[in-house]
């Protein structure tokens, strides 16, 4: 893959699969960190992803300060405090530049999802795409900023309305976003099968005129990704890790390297096998379409100017390796008709008048 500025987000023959790190960069120290991000961001250009994104925030700005404790996300982490939590895992912006280089090196697109008008100034000189979580759906503020950077940008719908999906769609268009795209994704984490709700993406589809894809949060590495391609899907985003043993809240139920891949090559195969709609016969088909579709074919010899009789010197049968006579669909025309040639058993008739 070469990255280009040109980013189809609307392409059924070329899933855009976005590789969540999300906080899972988290190691220690800022050395650490640095490390496994750079990980993280090898393995996902390994195994086939167009994009690497991580998350950028400041508890400040997202959660006020006493907003408390947090059961749904604290598997993975030693406390509760949705602010202490990330407080924690919140990236650093000296980290930024490095991993995009980092991303260039690995020919994979660098990604950020940001949380503040603040977070998405650092990011926005190093992103071709812009993405935007569920939860910010409605920050008006942050949606203003990005539709102005005229650069695409990618919607996450989960625990939302149409009503409010509505909303966020015409406010970007009228702040000037020129190229929208929106995810079906279920808010939690994980998500149950029950939860998915994947026969959303046609109708989202219809409704709003513009690119559907799927962040899914489910555990299981294929079913999911390739449902919502056969939905029309052409965006995946996934969590993944280098270990769900690992601390931090979103490495649970995460993806490890060897399923991020066996996802995308799962759904590069279903994109070959999803096909054009024309229906052709295809060259590896043509050995066994002479050697077993049936056709008029000699159960005796047959001399020049016999009468050719359905069952009695002629059936409709495979010709295998011999000669193959004309299609079925002329049989009416064939019985009665004299052969203008000798006609050996089991070869194909072709010759009448």
């Amino acid at each position: 893959m070469k990255i280009s500025s040109n980013i189809q987000l609307d392409n059924p023959s070329h899933t855009f699969v976005i590789a969540e790190a999300g906080s899972n960069w988290k190691a220690g120290d800022a050395n650490a960190d640095l490390k496994r991000a750079k990980e993280l961001i090898h393995t996902a250009s390994r195994c086939g992803a167009d994009a690497i994104k991580f998350q950028v925030y400041r508890a400040s700005t997202v959660y006020v300060p006493n907003a408390g404790d947090v059961d749904s996300l604290t598997k993975g982490v030693d406390r509760q405090n949705i602010y202490e939590i990330f407080d924690k895992f919140s990236m650093p912006y000296e980290m930024i530049q490095e991993l995009s280089e980092e991303c260039v090196k690995e020919n994979i697109i660098f990604m950020s999802t940001a949380f503040s008008v603040k977070d998405a100034e650092v990011v926005d000189k190093y992103v071709l795409i812009h993405k935007v979580a569920s939860y910010e759906i409605n920050h008006i503020r942050l949606l203003e900023f990005l539709a102005k950077t005229k650069k695409p940008i990618i919607l996450s719908t989960g625990a939302s309305t149409y009503e409010e999906i509505d909303f966020a769609v015409d406010f970007l268009k009228k702040n000037g976003a020129y190229s929208i795209a929106l995810l079906q994704c279920t808010a939690v984490y994980p998500a149950p099968f029950h939860s998915l709700n994947l026969s959303s993406i046609p109708e989202m589809k219809k409704r709003y005129g513009i690119p559907i894809g799927f962040s899914d949060h489910s555990l299981d590495p294929l079913v999911a990704p390739l449902v919502s391609l056969s939905y029309g899907a052409t965006i995946i985003e996934k969590h993944f890790t280098l270990s769900k043993s690992f601390e931090g809240p979103d490495h649970s139920f995460a993806l490890e390297p060897e399923e991020l891949n066996l996802m995308i090559k799962a759904i590069r195969n279903a994109e070959k096998a999803k096909g054009d709609g024309n229906k052709i016969v295809f060259k590896e088909e043509e050995e066994l379409r002479h050697f077993a579709t049936r056709s008029i074919q000699a159960i005796t010899d047959i001399k020049n100017g016999e009468i050719l009789q359905e069952g009695v010197n002629f059936d409709v049968l495979r010709p295998g390796k011999r000669k193959k006579g004309i299609e079925p669909r002329f049989l009416l025309e064939v019985n009665g008709k004299k052969s203008k040639k000798d006609v050996k058993k089991g070869d194909g008739i072709i010759d009448f008048e």
